[in-house]
This record gives structure tokens, C-alpha cells and sequence, in this order.
């Protein structure tokens, strides 16, 4: 099982969890994937209504005994459980720590680049240490919203992350684990149209259809408006493979080196 905590809420963990986590899953082990979303006031996952890669639950938070016997059964890691932020994810962690998660738990906390994001990617992380007894290796820290992957970049724009030598910050998580683990989830509008079209990057990369030959065809027809759909249609998806060539393909390869960890 892989769960995506974080006590702040609005750092990504629904794009983190649908847009990456989910299409890894589903390319690992080549089957649908059970995707639960524990939030009593959002359903972020609803905007995913044409997503084929996972089979999605909602559990509200007076049924958190039922993630006890998910945890003991799930060893190859085929749930993802998106946590809603704030109470949320607090009641969840506070139920996983009276059964424990039997080693088959990985944890992905999220964090953007603010202040506050970093101070409570922190307290989480505490909060897990106190459920966890190899949380140095079963954590790892998702770099939401991300401009560059370039590591200079990268550490300036999450210096509640990696601190910095001249700013004097020490609340940050570098200050507290040597060496974390990471990886950043690069921000593209791409993300934000699929999300608009209910599927997932991964998913409109892989879509086959051929649009610039429906496009084609449109102009021979002489429906101007359809040709110009398809070409939009055409553009998203060579835009959506770039995306998952630069930047998931990076990130599942790290998830492996992560997931192959005991």
C-alpha cells in the first residue's frame, strides 16, 4: 500500500497521487489499480471520471478500521490511499498506529514550496516516525508544483526543503533527516487540461487515436471546426507524451530504486 499523507491541505496530493502514483502502479503490475480517497469533505478524485487505470473507493473517516485489514493484505503495493489534509490525515495516522502496517506500507509525503508546506511536511513526518520503525526507508518526499528539475533551481525554489546556507532556516527537512529521499513533480499545464478532460496524463499519452489523420479528413470534409478540434486533440497529446517522457518516466525510476527497498 502506498499512502499520501500530509496535514496541510492544497500541496498536490490528489494530482501526486492520480497523475503519478497511479499510472506507476497500473504500469508495475499491468492491472487496475484500487485507488481510496479518505476525505469527508472533498472528492477530489471525482474530476477523474474517465480514467480506466483505477477502481476508486471513498471512505469517510468513521470507517478507518477498514484500512487495517487493506494493510495486511496489500504486499505488492497495488492500493493507493489519498489523504484528505488538516483533521483528515491526523485520524488516519492515529488509526494506522493502533495496528501498525506490518512492513507493507510506503509512505509519499507532498510538499510545495511555501513556508507552511515545509513546517508541515515536517510535523508529518514526525507524526510517522511514530508509526513507523524504518520510516528512513519506507518515506519519501514529492516535490509538488515543481519549475525545474535543474538542482540549483530546485533548491532555491524548495528552501523549506533543503534549507539554505544564507536564509538561516533550520524547520526544514534537511535539518532533520541526512540525505532524504525525493523526487519533484514537474507543474505543466498539461496536468491541468487532462484533469479538465477526466483522465490522466499517463493515459492521454497513451491514447492511440490519430488525430492529425482525423484531422485530415475534417479539412477533406470540409468541417473546418472539427479539424481544428483535432488538431487541439493532436497537440495535447504530443504535448501529454512529452510530459511523461521528461519527466514520469524519470520519476517511476526513482519509485522503483524506492519501492525495491526493505
Amino acid at each position: 500500500m502506498i499512502i499520501i499523507p500530509q496535514t496541510k491541505g492544497g500541496v498536490g496530493k490528489s494530482t501526486l497521487a492520480m497523475q503519478v502514483i497511479a499510472p506507476y502502479l497500473y504500469k508495475k503490475h499491468g492491472k487496475k489499480i484500487t485507488y481510496i480517497e479518505i476525505d469527508d469533505e472533498n472528492n477530489d478524485s471525482e474530476s477523474f471520471n474517465k480514467t480506466e487505470i483505477v477502481n476508486k473507493k471513498m471512505l469517510k473517516t468513521n470507517k478507518l478500521t477498514q484500512l487495517d485489514e487493506l494493510i495486511l493484505m496489500d504486499d505488492n503495493h497495488e492500493v493507493i490511499v489519498d489523504v484528505g489534509g488538516n483533521k483528515t490525515s491526523s485520524l488516519v495516522l492515529e488509526e494506522i498506529k493502533k495496528v501498525g502496517t506490518f512492513n507493507n506500507v510506503k509512505w509519499i509525503v507532498p510538499l510545495g514550496d511555501g513556508e507552511l508546506d515545509g513546517k508541515n511536511a515536517l510535523a508529518t513526518m514526525k507524526k510517522l516516525k511514530k508509526i513507523e520503525s524504518n520510516v528512513d526507508s519506507n518515506l519519501i518526499f514529492a516535490l509538488s508544483r515543481a519549475i525545474s528539475t535543474e538542482q540549483d533551481y530546485l533548491e532555491e525554489q524548495f528552501v523549506n526543503f533543503f534549507g539554505h546556507k544564507y536564509l538561516g532556516n533550520s524547520s526544514t527537512i534537511t535539518s532533520v533527516v541526512k540525505d532524504p529521499k525525493y523526487f519533484p513533480v514537474i507543474n505543466d499545464k498539461i496536468i491541468t487540461i487532462s484533469r479538465y478532460l477526466g483522465s490522466t496524463v499517463w493515459e492521454m499519452a497513451h491514447n492511440n487515436t490519430d488525430f492529425a489523420k482525423k484531422a485530415m479528413e475534417a479539412k477533406e470534409n470540409g468541417d473546418v471546426d472539427s479539424a481544428r478540434k483535432y488538431l487541439f486533440f493532436r497537440r495535447i497529446q504530443t504535448e501529454a507524451k512529452d510530459y511523461v517522457l521528461n519527466s514520469l518516466n524519470g520519476i517511476f525510476c526513482s519509485l522503483d530504486k524506492w519501492i525495491d527497498i526493505k
